[in-house]
């Protein structure tokens, strides 16, 4: 036969198997069927072999517990093609139903910026498990994508409550301006948790323009908690403006309303609240709020209106709040504040007397430092006596040697004489 008439034959035979754009016919001449089959076999296999090494990686990332050794099998997983790989995360994000794993699952998606994820995981915003959704919302906000937008507008306007909730939980990691009006809509919802939840997003996302509705929340809203949430929020985002509210709301007949905006107001720390809380402490009798309020007039160095501090240092049973009272009175600087300091000494609580003996030393004249020799005098606790004796030194009035060189002469204890005999030589060192 004709070597050349071989080739020829070679080449129709190619032709014929191959046919047009490299494509296999489907009916090939008798004889040639077990030459066709040669080609997809091992190319099939192959292919199955790529997706068993994915899918053993992929399990590989779930289960390593050593960070570095993660990290390595995630590179390994990169070396392949993204579809492949992509497509193994979602058949097992759909195949799994163990919530631990599911998680897990979505916050490795998370790592890839493959557009197919957006809508299977937005799915997982409206899932009953707490954990699958704020992991879902995280890759999401990772990946991002518009074709998101839709699904969100479905959740807002969702005739479910807790959808609603869904929504402003999945907010406080998706939030962009295009979703405020929703957002601030929704603090007219009839259900008070959907409005608290929005408070509470609103907050942490420190979005600023919603001041004014959280302020109109405090004063008027018709649930408690929700105006709590809002007091809450206002004093997060430290809103200056606000303070004519939370001074409105400090005399609320709800005893919870009142203590937040105290522990607000405390936060400020405002010359502007001096004043108000001072008058509130006159008809306040909630512990708690009244230690909030005397703690903010402490900061502040300012006692206000004193008739609210000298009715708790003279009449409250709590002796710590006497205590801190008998302090801020010191800072006063009135006639009034001091007699009340004078009646304060004869409290039954030791650290009261020393406490208004302290506030006494604040006033640096004559009837404060005749009040503080009276305590010297009486044979009272070497704690309040050193108290007083502190106050004479800070008022630091020359005449007070001879009172203090009297009292040493007849001091019967070694302690306390001790102490006189030091203020007696500070003061010939200053004036003689």
């Amino acid at each position: 036969m004709n070597p050349n008439n071989n080739k020829v034959a070679v080449g129709i035979l190619a032709a014929v198997m191959i046919g047009p754009c490299g494509m296999t016919p489907s009916v090939l001449p008798f004889g040639f069927a077990g030459v066709a089959a040669i080609g997809p076999a091992p190319l099939h296999a192959a292919e199955k072999n790529i997706k068993r090494e994915i899918s053993d990686l992929v399990d590989s990332v779930l289960s390593a517990e050593d960070e570095a050794v993660r990290h390595e099998y995630i590179k390994k997983l990169r070396t392949y093609p993204p579809e492949e790989v992509g497509s193994c995360w979602l058949e097992l994000l759909n195949d799994t139903g163990r919530l631990g794993l599911k998680v897990r699952i979505i916050d490795q998606m998370s790592e890839y910026n493959d557009k197919r994820f957006v809508m299977p995981l937005a799915q997982y915003l409206i899932s009953p498990h707490n954990p699958i959704r704020k992991s879902a919302a995280r890759a999401l906000k990772k990946i991002g994508d518009d074709r998101l937008y839709p699904v969100i507008l479905g959740m807002v306007n969702s005739d479910t409550p807790v959808h609603r909730i869904y929504f402003i939980e999945a907010m406080n990691y998706l939030y962009d301006r295009r979703f405020f009006p929703s957002l601030i809509n929704l603090l007219r919802d009839d259900n008070k948790s959907v409005r608290i939840y929005v408070l509470n997003c609103l907050k942490e996302n420190r979005i600023t323009e919603s001041l004014v509705m959280m302020r109109g929340a405090a004063l008027g809203d018709k649930n408690d908690e929700v105006r709590i949430a809002a007091i809450d929020a206002i004093g997060a985002l430290r809103d200056g403006n606000a303070l004519g509210v939370l001074h409105a709301v400090l005399s609320d007949k709800n005893r919870d309303v009142r203590c937040e905006s105290a522990r607000v107001l405390s936060l400020f720390s405002s010359p502007a609240s001096v004043v108000p809380i001072s008058y509130r402490l006159l008809v306040e009798d909630d512990n708690e709020i009244k230690e909030l309020m005397i703690g903010t007039l402490a900061a502040l160095r300012q006692a206000g209106d004193i008739r609210g501090l000298e009715k708790i240092m003279l009449n409250d049973g709590n002796s710590a709040l006497r205590i801190r009272s008998a302090y801020v009175l010191g800072f006063s600087g009135s006639l009034q504040a001091l007699m009340a300091l004078r009646r304060g000494l004869a409290d039954d609580d030791y650290r009261v007397r020393a406490e208004v003996c302290n506030s006494l030393g604040n006033y640096r004249n004559r009837l404060a430092l005749a009040s503080l020799f009276e305590v010297l005098e009486k044979r009272d606790l070497v704690y309040v006596r050193s108290a007083a004796l502190y106050s004479i030194k800070r008022i630091n009035d020359k005449s007070s040697l001879m009172g203090l060189f009297d009292l040493y002469t007849r001091e019967g204890d070694p302690i306390f004489k001790e102490m006189l005999r030091d203020a007696i030589r500070e003061y010939i060192k200053r004036f003689i």
